[in-house]
């Protein structure tokens, strides 16, 4: 005889596609005629971004381009100049599977480039970036919460989860029109450009989430083409949007992430020589998923008073949206300039980061390593180009957090300060933001079905109506029930006690 059981369903986020595709980049490159000729290579940078993402019936579908920005010694002006060619990409994922709940996350991440200089004027270039993509839709997940019938007896716990509300996912854009304004020489061309975004707040409303925050965009520039003279500019640029995201309420809990796709930065002097306007064109993809806490009671434990039982049991996924935690760091190193010595500094910045996330010993880390980038002038005025590999870790405060952590975790550099500490040597001190949305991802074993073995039943002493138990200090009612086929709560009732274990050793009146 099978035992009815009840369950409770659970909607939760499922990964139907987690994966990567590495694509090759080879170029041999020429100027173009008004780049002047190449006497010494400073930097040659990869810049991948998306430009468009898709899902069509089981494919997801990337579009995107690839900058190559090369940093180069003028061999006549000895002046820093940049030469960009772009090219585009596309690459596809298959999904095993489809739902109508989708959303995608895509990212790029450059693998490593190699420039060579053929000639004054030809470059051959060979490098690699790759395009994860991670697909997520809404799921089910089962729990079996309790079994039907007079002889079951049952022991539970409960489990708090996060039931997936809904999933809202947007592209927008900041556009500006951005003035360099009085008291700065007008830009002649941008040498280069870092955009950045810091995500202050997300308020829910009725199946909406309205986002605010800033973009900072640093630009360093020329003044003068003749000279490569360089300026540097930073704009803090407010931003709001609202996203839709179906089930979203003032009450649930949310994990955002918002991802620069593209940015487009150039000058705005079509017609004026002299003007201070930049024009930049940013494009932007927000993710949400919406949790609300739910509470379910999962069967460890289970004996019939009249039958002998056949149980299965499962490990049951169990997760649950944590916190929302925000970081703030930093971390000093020094950069040598070598031999030819410092004059200044030009610009520092960080040219890619890779990092990691992992919980060791109840300790949950984020450790990695930030590529930085200097470009400065020696004690002779010639520009170079400097970089040094920098380690760092961050530990968030995981006070209320339970020990098995895992976490969607963004980090970013939005500054780098630094000083001339001697002849040859720069201390660079990098600032770190870290947001991540941390989720407690456990297994718990359960009991998922039941049978009663008919011909098998349980022996039950019925000529008496009480048996006296002699029950060591420590032992479970649980247990003892179970061998004498009765219940915890009877136990409890006739010896007028509330533990669910022995207390001290001595007399157990057991009814029959």
């Amino acid at each position: 005889m099978e035992y009815s059981l009840k369950k409770e369903n659970c909607s939760v986020c499922e990964i139907i596609l987690q994966s990567s595709s590495e694509q090759p980049v080879d170029l041999d490159f020429s100027l173009p005629d008004y780049c002047p000729d190449i006497e010494r290579i400073l930097k040659c940078c990869m810049c991948p971004s998306i430009t468009s993402k898709g899902i069509t019936g089981n494919r997801l579908d990337v579009d995107g381009v690839t900058v190559i920005k090369l940093y180069y010694l003028d061999s006549k002006k000895q002046a820093i100049r940049c030469c960009e060619h772009s090219s585009p990409f596309a690459c596809s994922f298959e999904l095993k599977t489809t739902s109508a709940d989708m959303a995608a996350s895509v990212r790029v991440k450059t693998g490593y480039l190699n420039c060579r200089a053929v000639s004054p004027r030809r470059l051959d270039i060979h490098g690699a970036f790759t395009v994860s993509a991670s697909v997520s839709s809404k799921g089910n997940q089962e729990y079996c919460t309790d079994i039907e019938g007079e002889d079951i007896q049952q022991k539970k716990h409960e489990e708090t989860v996060s039931n997936l509300c809904g999933i809202g996912q947007q592209q927008f854009s900041i556009s500006e029109v951005l003035d360099i304004g009085q008291g700065k020489a007008s830009p002649e061309s941008i040498l280069r450009s870092e955009f950045n975004i810091n995500l202050d707040e997300s308020r829910a409303i009725e199946d909406k989430l309205m986002l605010k925050g800033e973009a900072v965009l640093r630009l360093l520039y020329v003044t003068d083409i003749e000279t490569g003279a360089q300026d540097l500019m930073t704009f803090n640029i407010p931003f709001s949007q609202v996203i839709d995201v179906p089930g979203i309420t003032d009450s649930t809990v949310n994990d955002v992430s918002v991802d620069t796709m593209s940015v487009d930065v150039s000058l705005k002097s079509e017609f004026d020589a002299s003007s201070t306007l930049i024009t930049l064109d940013a494009r932007l993809s927000a993710l949400v998923f919406a949790y609300e806490p739910m509470t379910v009671e999962l069967i460890d434990d289970t004996y019939s008073t009249a039958y002998e039982l056949e149980l299965e049991c499962k490990n049951v996924p169990v997760k649950r949206l944590v916190a929302n935690t925000d970081m703030k760091s930093s971390v000093k190193e020094e950069i040598n300039a070598g031999d030819g010595g410092i004059s200044k500094v030009i610009d520092i910045w960080c040219d890619s980061m890779n990092y990691i996330t992992d919980c060791e010993n109840n300790i949950f880390k984020v450790r990695g390593k930030m590529n930085c980038c200097m470009l400065a002038l020696d004690k002779e005025g010639m520009p170079f180009c400097a970089e040094k590999a920098v380690d760092f870790s961050l530990v968030p405060d995981m006070s209320e957090c339970p020990q098995s952590v895992m976490s969607n975790t963004v980090v970013t550099v939005p500054n780098i300060g630094f000083r001339i500490t001697s002849d040859n040597t720069v201390e660079i001190k990098a600032d770190l933001n870290m947001r991540c949305c941390l989720y407690e991802n456990a297994v718990r074993r359960c009991i998922t079905s039941a049978n009663a073995l008919e011909d098998r039943m349980r022996k039950k002493d019925s000529t008496a109506a009480l048996t006296l138990y002699y029950a060591d200090e420590g032992e479970s009612l649980w247990n003892i029930a179970q061998l004498y086929c009765t219940s915890v709560e009877a136990i409890q009732l006739e010896n007028n006690i509330t533990d669910d274990v022995i207390q001290a050793r001595g007399m157990v009146l057991i009814p029959m």
